[in-house]
C-alpha cells in the first residue's frame, strides 16, 4: 500500500504512538490517494505542524511515517473549516457532517453565497479549485449535483481573493493577496518588523491584545503568512 517514494527519514519522528492493531494507518501516499491532496501540500501541512496542529505520527513502518486515518481526516476537515471561515467576508455555513453530500442550495450557504446562482454557473464555468460533484440526484427533468461538505470547505479555504465568490476577480473583491487592505495585516507586519525571527505563537499572543474582536489562532496564522509573503502593500 505504501510506495517507496513516501520515504522521509526524520530524526525527530523516531518516537511513535503505542501500537493498536484495530486502527487504520495511512502513509503520506495513502493520504494523497484517499483525500486527493497533492504531495507538496501534504508535506507543507506536516512542516507547519507547530502552527496547524497536525496529528502526530502513529507509527513508522519500514522507515515511512504513518498516521491514524480517522484522526488525520477529522483534523484536516476541521482545518479546512477554520481556513474557510478565515478566508471569506461573507458568513459561510461551516457546521455539519464533513462527509454529508449537499445540493446547490446548501452548497451556496456553505460557501457564503447569497443564493445558488453562482453554484449553477460553476457547473459550466468552474473557477479555480471548484470541486467536481461527488454525486448526482436523478430528478424527473434534470440532474442535481451533490458535494461533500468538506470539499466545499476546502474550496472556500483556498479560493483566490478573500471574500471573492469565485470566477474572475472584479474590483476590490479580487485581492492581489489574502487580507490585502485588512488592518490586521498591518498589525501583523508591524509585529514581524518589531520581532524578527519570533514564532507565530509569540506574535499571536501580542496581536490578540490589539483587536477588539477575538480571532482564532488559525486566522492569525493565515494573516501572518500573508504578512511574511507580502511585507509591503502592492498597488
Amino acid at each position: 500500500m505504501t510506495p517507496p517514494d513516501d520515504h522521509e527519514p526524520d530524526q525527530e519522528q523516531e518516537t511513535t504512538l503505542p501500537s493498536n492493531p484495530g486502527r487504520t494507518l495511512y502513509s503520506r501516499a495513502d493520504l494523497r490517494k484517499v483525500h486527493a491532496i497533492s504531495m507538496p501540500t501534504l508535506q507543507n501541512l506536516w512542516s507547519d505542524r507547530e502552527n496547524n496542529g497536525h496529528p502526530p505520527v502513529a507509527a513508522i513502518i519500514d522507515g515511512v511515517m504513518h498516521w491514524e486515518a480517522d484522526a488525520w481526516a477529522k483534523w484536516h476537515h476541521e482545518l479546512q473549516r477554520q481556513r474557510a471561515a478565515a478566508n471569506t467576508t461573507n458568513p459561510p455555513k461551516l457546521d455539519g457532517d464533513p462527509d454529508e453530500e449537499v445540493g446547490p442550495a446548501e452548497a451556496a450557504r456553505v460557501c457564503g453565497f447569497a443564493d445558488s446562482t453562482a453554484i449553477s454557473h460553476y457547473l459550466n464555468d468552474p473557477p479555480e479549485g471548484w470541486p467536481e460533484p461527488d454525486g448526482w440526484d436523478e430528478l424527473p427533468t434534470r440532474r442535481r449535483p451533490r458535494w461533500k461538505r468538506w470539499r466545499l470547505w476546502k474550496y472556500v479555504a483556498e479560493r483566490k481573493g478573500r471574500g471573492h465568490a469565485g470566477g474572475r476577480p472584479k474590483g476590490r473583491r479580487g485581492l492581489a493577496y489574502p487580507y490585502q487592505g485588512d488592518e490586521r495585516l498591518t498589525l501583523a507586519r508591524n509585529a514581524l518588523a518589531a520581532n524578527p525571527g519570533a514564532k507565530n505563537a509569540v506574535l499571536i499572543a501580542g496581536l490578540q491584545d490589539q483587536t477588539e474582536k477575538v480571532y482564532s489562532r488559525t486566522v492569525w496564522n493565515l494573516i501572518l503568512k500573508s504578512a511574511r509573503e507580502h511585507p509591503e502593500d502592492q498597488p
